[in-house]
């Protein structure tokens, strides 16, 4: 094939934060946009994004697991994900715009686990094809204010109680304050990589949404980032 004709590497944009944040919200106003801008473009989540790796969502999202058991869970839910799914997709030119990726695992299960964010990234290093996002963006929310979100979007159901349940939902504030802790210390570690956008009470996700296509304009064309 000329070279010439050679489809470019799309890019990978991941979206991070505590529950309750909004970027679920942003990642479907983001695919709104690139579409309406002719871009190809995909959208999936973590943990799932296949068959497979929805199974695997269930069990980590309703049953508790032991620290390594749900550490590995969610590798083996990400080995799928990236195979199936996100390669293809990047290879084809796409743009993948992926809800929580790796910085939600070194968060969420690595501070669960003696030395955790070094056994996360050295696990995706060693286990993983080798890809990380061309950008992440962290959205910065106060966890009471999360919470709250979590609370109002969840109704009277908000309960451990309820196996419809997503389990990190319904933890208690000092849980969300130290997954956002987590987070602000990732941001502030890869600065180059994941750009903070904070959001207030009083934020709406239109400014979010701008702030998250200026960066997107500024990515140079071409190729996703490999470790």
């Amino acid at each position: 094939m000329n070279s010439t004709n050679r489809v470019k590497r799309g890019r990978f944009i991941t979206l991070e934060g505590v529950d309750g944040s909004g970027k679920s919200t942003q990642c479907r106003i983001l695919k709104e946009y690139l579409i309406s801008r002719d871009i190809p473009v995909m959208s999936t989540r973590e943990p799932g994004g296949t068959e497979i790796a929805e199974e695997m969502r269930s069990i980590l999202v309703h049953r508790d697991l032991l620290p390594m058991s749900e550490l590995l869970q969610v590798m083996a839910a990400r080995y799928d994900h990236i195979v199936k799914k996100i390669l293809p997709a990047i290879e084809a030119g796409y743009t993948v715009i992926c809800d929580r990726f790796i910085d939600s695992t070194v968060v969420y299960q690595g501070l669960e686990i003696d030395s955790g964010m070094e056994l996360v990234y050295s696990l995706h290093k060693k286990l993983m094809p080798s890809i990380m996002p061309d950008i992440t963006f962290f959205i910065d929310i106060e966890p009471v204010l999360a919470m709250e979100r979590v609370k109002v979007r969840n109704g009277s159901d908000y309960s451990s109680s309820n196996l419809r349940n997503n389990r990190f939902d319904i933890k208690d504030l000092d849980y969300y304050k130290k997954i956002h802790n987590g987070f602000r210390t990732l941001a502030d570690k890869y600065l180059k990589r994941i750009k903070t956008i904070k959001v207030t009470a009083l934020s709406t996700p239109t400014p979010t949404h701008k702030i998250i296509t200026r960066y997107y304009q500024g990515l140079d064309l071409g190729y996703a980032k490999q470790i």
